[in-house]
């Protein structure tokens, strides 16, 4: 069975953005605060993915600010007990497997004694952050084995002593991945021979990175053979290379044949894969209904009910084959999301836009009152003249789906960005 993740926002879904806090800001109280509201939507996000039935998550590091900054000495496990608490009974009921994946400071082989103390630290709020949630150890701190620094070997040798020094719940949670310059899958399975850890196969640093010998499959099988019942299904990351990026750029979005290829590759491997794109939840569930075999008919138009209005603004023709699509009883998900990403390849036009602003206003002609109306209407009329009439209408309709919690508009992708075929992470600006 292969299981499909995503990593640390969800698109699209109210109540669910977190957000950070510089140095500067980071008084006690407003520590407490940002991490209150950080902790509530990541209950949204477990709720999400309970509903959509998405089987891992990878945590924020930032979930609570700053947490191993030497300068702040804020008590989140203290402050935070009863919202940790109320976390810890959801991921229990949900059994999500959550993930986290310390940044790139975070350097266990530095020659610099200060960054290997800060990365210690690092690595020790992450698994207190873990434990305090419950999480089996299934959930995983996922890192890089580092830099090369002039000498792998000693590199390597530094990692595993600075690895060793550090508290056994920590090392109990790590696991190594290789990476797109420097260690290869080979050098990484190296190291966890070492350590006695599991390793983390990623499929596009291991295509930007080979060793010498061996095809994707070989060291697919030995990666997955370092894991075991009590670290939880192998599990591996799963990126394409944005079209036109340098090389090692991650894309927008999972492309559809590139992805079929490649899950056909894995046969009857059972694999948890967490995929690493911009676009989220969105590829996440994309990737899960392309590979249910008994995917139900709602499980499309669910998805069509948030992307219908979007697909519309960019291509009517698209628009139009999708609501044909789904009139059969059991209609090809690889069909619905062919004509999805070719719709959001399409450039819209004033009409297009004014034409998809107009059915969702429909919703709301009778209720906005008559200012609001004045201004829409002014603006639709305006779409071809002023390209920001489009963003200020989107903007009111947001405003006014808020105002009248029609849920199935404030769960549109309609609101979003959308920019070389993906959806960005925020809703059109003020």
């Amino acid at each position: 069975m292969i299981r499909f993740g995503f990593a640390c926002k969800v698109i699209g879904i109210p109540g669910t953005a977190q957000t950070g806090l510089t140095l500067a800001r980071a008084s006690e109280e407003n520590l407490l605060e940002v991490s209150r509201k950080n902790l509530f939507a990541l209950g949204n996000m477990i709720k999400y993915c309970k509903t959509e039935g998405v089987a891992l998550m990878r945590l924020s590091s930032d979930t609570i600010p700053l947490a191993s900054h030497p300068d702040i000495s804020f008590d989140w496990k203290e402050q935070l007990r009863d919202e940790l608490q109320t976390l810890k009974r959801q991921i229990t009921q949900t059994k999500i497997r959550a993930s986290m994946h310390p940044g790139q400071y975070t350097v266990l082989n530095s020659p610099r004694e200060d960054v290997v103390e800060h990365s210690a630290a690092d690595l020790v709020y992450h698994a207190d952050f873990l434990q305090a949630l419950g999480c089996d150890h299934s959930a995983r701190i996922v890192m890089h084995l580092g830099g090369a620094y002039g000498d792998k070997k000693e590199a390597l040798d530094r990692f595993e002593q600075n690895f060793l020094a550090l508290p056994k719940f920590v090392k109990d949670r790590l696991a190594l991945e290789n990476d797109e310059r420097i260690y290869t899958i080979e050098n990484v399975l190296d190291m966890c021979a070492r350590l006695s850890l599991p390793a983390i196969f990623d499929v596009f640093h291991h295509a930007l990175n080979p060793p010498e010998h061996g095809d994707m499959g070989y060291w697919l099988n030995r990666a997955m053979s370092t894991w075991s019942s009590d670290t939880g299904p192998p599990k591996i990351h799963y990126s394409q290379q944005l079209p036109g990026g340098k090389p090692g750029s991650h894309s927008l979005t999972v492309s559809l044949e590139e992805f079929l290829t490649f899950y056909e590759s894995l046969g009857s491997r059972d694999l948890d894969v967490m995929l690493e794109v911009k676009d989220k939840n969105l590829s996440a569930l994309k990737c899960k209904n392309l590979t249910d075999k008994g995917l139900p008919r709602k499980k499309l138009t669910d998805e069509w009910a948030r992307y219908k209005y979007l697909v519309l603004e960019q291509s009517p023709n698209h628009y139009g084959r999708v609501r044909e699509l789904l009139k059969s009883e059991q209609p090809e998900a690889k069909d619905f999301y062919r004509h999805i990403e070719s719709a959001l390849k399409e450039e819209t036009t004033p009409n297009r836009a004014k034409n998809a602003a107009q059915h969702v206003w429909g919703y709301f002609d009778q209720l906005a009152g008559p200012k609001e109306s004045r201004q829409i209407l002014a603006d639709l009329e305006n779409f071809e003249a002023d390209p920001r009439a489009v963003s200020r209408v989107k903007r009111k309709l947001f405003s006014l789906a808020e105002k009248n919690q029609v849920t199935y508009l404030l769960n549109s992708l309609y609101f979003y960005f959308k920019k070389a075929g993906h959806l960005t992470l925020t809703l059109i600006p003020p």
